[in-house]
């Protein structure tokens, strides 16, 4: 798939207690919302906690909960995906950015069902205060 751009660079942003990043979608084409299985992130090796993730797309944020529902909102390829979760993080210097994403591909049926993409990409990067 197309994980090269799967973090969106310079995105890292490190708040009190909460850090967030720019997630792109791996595909080449738009899928519906509800195709989002699943996404973690990890800073420096530590993981967002999962009950703490919120995920922002189309200018409202979600927990990932909520997006088997979003069967009429899509997730375009120009489009972040942006994932905030609680993690106390020194602002100061560089990190390593962790994310795994796993998304349905709705229009592509295999003899296992509905296709599924499971990719991760790790980059360093400086975080921007917020």
């Amino acid at each position: 798939m197309i994980n090269d751009r799967l973090i969106e660079p310079d995105s890292l942003r490190i708040g009190p207690d909460r850090v967030s990043v720019d997630v792109r979608i791996p595909w080449y084409r738009a899928i519906p919302a509800s195709c989002i299985a699943g996404v973690t992130v990890s800073v420096d090796g530590r993981p967002v906690p999962a009950e703490s993730l919120r995920c922002e797309l189309n200018g409202r944020e979600r927990r990932l909960e909520e997006f088997p529902d979003l069967l009429e909102e899509s997730w375009f390829t120009t489009d972040s995906l942006t994932v905030t979760g609680d993690l106390d993080v020194d602002p100061a210097g560089e990190h390593d950015v962790a994310v795994n994403l796993k998304l349905y591909i709705p229009y592509i049926v295999t003899d296992h069902g509905v296709l599924m993409i499971d990719e991760t990409r790790e980059e360093r990067m400086t975080g921007a205060t917020t």
